[in-house]
């Protein structure tokens, strides 16, 4: 379902919460369970207490006259950037469901929408973002629900972005009440989609987005008007002067200030960023894999919950998820791949320009979600092992149907960079040599790039790269003479020559498209921290990571770039689908930084490269090419 545009950078992260106004019961105790064929209040907020004590904030939306007995089905959203909020000191509007909650309860649903523990209104600490506590809470959750007199005992996990991540996450709880998920734009492994894509950790991205759960949590007393980037930032998220929702009564207020106290200790997303740069790393409750549905692949078959999900291909690592999803998860699964930006509030296609959906675009959206939760939610249709991805094609504006992945007909086809910066079909074996990459750090991919979009709503827009492709070292096709098709996991494995500053360093690639008249677009890309270059064996590889490279990220197995000795080096590409037309050309861009996404490494920005070409060890990259 569909949730508001968002208008300025970082707006969609506290968006989720703005569209819900509540009218609530006092929270210190429950209401008398009502007679059957009672009429329920359309609109509740309590607190929910879990296992442990912590009270979670919870809002029920109902339709219109439900009475006890309605046997509804319930969709659940569990939220980390507040359920609902309002202007401090104010009580909120009074009023019915509407926003998201609202296309819900019109379909007939229960909507019920919970902050996680340790944020909004609920108590508790956040231990770790994507926490275990935090997930196993829709457990208990789920079991409440299925407890009120008007539910059907059936509950849909759902969300965009972080509450789709927990959506996602609670089918490996084992909770039967949980009968489907349709987790939208949500990461699947947090450390390789997201956070450290290929080892390197997007600095400039996650800073604003660090310091707004800050704000959000209050967390070393951090608040809107901390000081001109916390005001700066309030302002562009529409935060300014607002608070999470308190329950009403007369002890709301003191039970928002006491729940908000108990949040200023939570995890803290940037010290963990920086400490976490491998994969393994653990501190206590914090760690990569606790949110990694790739560590959670024998739970959530064993629950055996029927997956919808859809990623737009230049959102984050997300469409890398949900092909991991699918290849590593015997699941019932609906998955669809498309040209959209982070929750699909715009088109993301580099042959377009950018644009918000339209209604009737949303409108098909949110009815194929709808229509899963009415097979597995309101009916109680079993899975049947049906699994089924549905994906778009880049400068076609094609939809396609596939059962395997890859899909049927893919051959690998190498194009192998040589003299002159060509990229031809067949590697020069007549002779070798090597191209200087030096590391420039104003060669960057736009304030509005895939890993922009992931943390901010934003919508997804790449600029004629000729002129950034200028200052990088690149390898360009003749024009095709036939249409070429590439659908998923391509790869590039560079020969590499440290010179200066490669100890720690990172090289990125990126696969473009030239048109004839000379515009160049970007269509996919991939980095590698080089530390992190060594590949394991493929037996070692899990089966969500068999599209991937074999590699572990693991401390041990990271070692510093030497100097003056040659070394291949595997890139993955994240996944793609486009059509190459006859006459256009294919072009292979090599970067050793991206300041606009990447954190620079070596820090100090100096590092150069010889990228070798021809004879048995040159460079290749190796694309999925269609029919």
């Amino acid at each position: 379902m569909r949730r508001p545009l968002p208008r300025r950078p970082l707006a969609v992260l506290a968006a989720a919460g703005a569209v819900l106004g509540l009218m609530v019961v006092p929270a210190a105790a429950a209401p008398a369970r009502p007679a059957t064929g009672a009429v329920q209040p359309s609109l509740q907020s309590r607190y929910v207490t879990m296992p442990d004590g912590v009270r979670l904030a919870v809002d029920v939306h109902l339709p219109e006259g439900t009475r006890a007995g309605a046997n509804l089905p319930t969709v659940l959203v569990t939220q980390r950037y507040w359920r609902a909020r309002v202007r401090a000191g104010e009580p909120g509007e009074p009023g019915g469901a509407d926003g998201e909650s609202g296309l819900w309860t019109a379909r007939g649903y229960a909507y019920v929408s919970a902050d996680l523990r340790g944020t909004g209104a609920s108590f508790g600490t956040l231990t770790s973002e994507l926490g275990a506590a935090a997930v196993a809470d829709s457990g208990p959750l789920s079991d409440w629900i299925a407890a009120q007199p008007w539910s059907n005992g059936r509950v849909g996990t759902t969300g965009i972005s972080y509450s789709g991540d927990t959506a996602m996450l609670a089918t490996a709880l084992g909770n039967h009440h949980i009968t489907a998920a349709a987790p939208i734009s949500y990461d699947f492994d947090p450390y390789e989609d997201l956070v450290r894509p290929g080892g390197a950790l997007i600095e400039p991205r996650l800073a604003p987005y660090a310091l707004l759960l800050r704000i959000l949590d209050q967390a070393g007393g951090t608040t809107c008007d901390t000081d001109e980037r916390t005001r700066e930032l309030c302002a562009h998220t529409g935060l300014t002067g607002l608070q999470p929702r308190p329950v009403d009564g007369p002890d709301g207020p003191a039970l928002l200030a006491a729940a908000r106290a108990e949040h200023a200790d939570n995890a803290n997303l940037v010290e963990m960023a920086d400490s976490g740069v491998f994969r393994d790393y653990r501190d206590g409750p914090k760690s990569w894999t606790v949110g990694s549905v790739g560590e959670r692949t024998d739970a959530v078959e064993t629950g055996g919950v029927p997956i919808l999900t859809r990623a737009g291909w230049l959102d984050a690592g997300t469409a890398n998820g949900v092909l991991s999803q699918f290849t590593g998860l015997a699941d019932t699964q609906d998955d669809w791949i498309g040209p959209w930006n982070h929750g699909a509030g715009w088109l993301a296609d580099p042959f377009q320009p950018a644009r918000p959906l339209t209604e009737p675009e949303h409108a098909v959206l949110d009815g194929r979600t709808s229509d899963f939760f009415d097979r597995y939610v309101r009916g109680d249709a079993r899975p049947d092992g049906t699994r089924q991805v549905h994906y778009y094609t880049f400068n076609e504006g094609l939809w396609r149907t596939t059962t395997r992945w890859p899909v049927p007909g893919t051959r690998t086809q190498a194009f192998y960079p040589g003299a002159g910066n060509t990229l031809g079909r067949r590697p020069d074996d007549r002779r070798t040599g090597a191209d200087l990459l030096r590391l420039d750090p104003t060669a960057g991919t736009g304030p509005l790039d895939r890993w922009n979009t992931n943390l901010s709503g934003d919508e997804v827009s790449y600029p004629d790269r000729a002129a950034v492709d200028a200052k990088l070292l690149g390898y360009t096709t003749a024009p095709l003479t036939a249409d070429t098709r590439v659908t998923g996991n391509g790869k590039v494995t560079l020969d590499v020559t440290g010179l200066t500053g490669s100890a720690r360093g990172a090289l990125h690639v990126y696969l473009e498209d030239v048109a004839p008249d000379g515009r160049v677009r970007y269509l996919t890309e991939g980095q590698l921290a080089l530390q992190d270059r060594a590949v394991a064996d493929r037996g070692d590889n899990p089966d969500w990571r068999r599209l991937r490279t074999p590699r572990t990220y693991a401390a041990n197995d990271a070692e510093d770039f030497p100097q003056g000795e040659a070394q291949r080096v595997t890139i993955d590409l994240q996944p793609v689908s486009v059509l190459f037309r006859a006459g256009e050309r294919i072009r292979l861009t090599v970067a050793a930084a991206n300041p606009d996404s990447f954190q620079l490494l070596p820090a100090d920005g100096r590092a150069s490269y010889r990228i070798g070409w021809g004879g048995d060890r040159g460079s290749v990259l190796e694309l999925p090419v269609v029919g």
